[in-house]
């Protein structure tokens, strides 16, 4: 549960705090994003194995796969910040957190030991909708005109 806090506080503090200093809400939203995406997409080479383990064993490659996406939301980071690429860089973003939501349920019924997922069941009432707040945060902030 603790990547949950983690990243809440990065989504939501750097908006709270850059309001706050006179910097438009639409940037500050942008800001927040980027540092999750920083944030899990370094999750994906300081734990690899473990993320791995989130995938079922039939996903192959799993390894670089997990790398793959990692380099994706480093890069997806970095692109947010762009005025001119970041409304497509929201919408790639949408779509890969609706394709990963069935690895964070797969992992939480395997009891997963990453991320909260080895709480179980029980972890998806918090993980879902904090991926579809994401999402939400995302489109608020990116896509919409």
């Amino acid at each position: 549960m603790q990547n949950v806090a983690i990243i809440l506080t990065l989504l939501l503090l750097p908006y709270l705090a850059l309001s706050l200093a006179g910097i438009p809400g639409i940037l500050c939203g942008r800001i927040g994003v980027a540092l999750v995406f920083v944030f899990t997409g370094l999750g994906h080479f300081v734990r690899t194995s473990a993320m791995a383990q989130m995938l079922p064993n039939g996903v192959p490659m799993r390894v670089p796969l997990v790398r793959a996406s990692g380099v994706f939301e480093l890069l997806a980071a970095g692109a947010i910040l762009v005025p001119r690429a970041s409304r497509l860089t929201g919408v790639l973003l949408c779509i890969f957190l609706l394709v990963i939501l069935p690895s964070n349920i797969y992992a939480a019924f395997k009891r997963v030991d990453f991320g909260g997922h080895g709480a179980g069941p029980v972890y998806l009432l918090v993980r879902v909708p904090l991926q579809l707040f994401l999402i939400g945060w995302i489109w608020w902030f990116t896509v919409r005109r």
